[in-house]
């Protein structure tokens, strides 16, 4: 496990391989992490928890985790963040956890998503298609 806080405000952390023993990664494990540019979530990893990757320089993300949820606050305010595939074994997504990520263009959302929390992708710069369709599944307030 990587505890809460563990690497919270490390400037010089740069990429990260989290390895097959860790299973769980502590709330705001990498909070403002502003030197943090790639990330593999594998799927040892059971769940994306709260404020875990907030204000970070995440441009590179592949979540393979296993847990059925995102955390709310979890990517909020990665703004160098543009494309996202969502596994599967998620089934929610929380309040906030993308927003402010304003280079997020790109989202894929299986269908096993059947809730996203308010203001998950508020500030995202979603294209007028995918905005459309992620309106139409889930309404507006997942925007502002």
């Amino acid at each position: 496990m990587f505890a809460e806080s563990a690497f919270r405000g490390c400037s010089s952390l740069f990429d990260i391989i989290i390895p097959d023993s860790v299973t769980s990664i502590g709330n705001e494990a990498f909070l403002f992490c502003n030197s943090l540019h790639s990330l593999v979530i594998p799927d040892c990893v059971a769940g994306i928890v709260d404020r875990v990757f907030t204000y970070s320089s995440l441009s590179s993300l592949v979540i393979r985790a296993t847990g059925a949820s995102i955390g709310d606050w979890a990517f909020d305010g990665c703004s160098s963040l543009n494309s996202l595939v969502i596994p599967d074994s998620v089934t929610r997504i929380g309040d906030s956890a993308f927003r402010g990520c304003t280079s997020l263009t790109d989202i894929v959302i299986p269908d096993s998503v059947t809730s996203i929390g308010d203001h998950a992708f508020a500030n995202c710069s979603f294209l007028y298609d995918l905005k459309h369709e992620l309106s139409s599944r889930f309404g507006d307030k997942i925007f502002w």
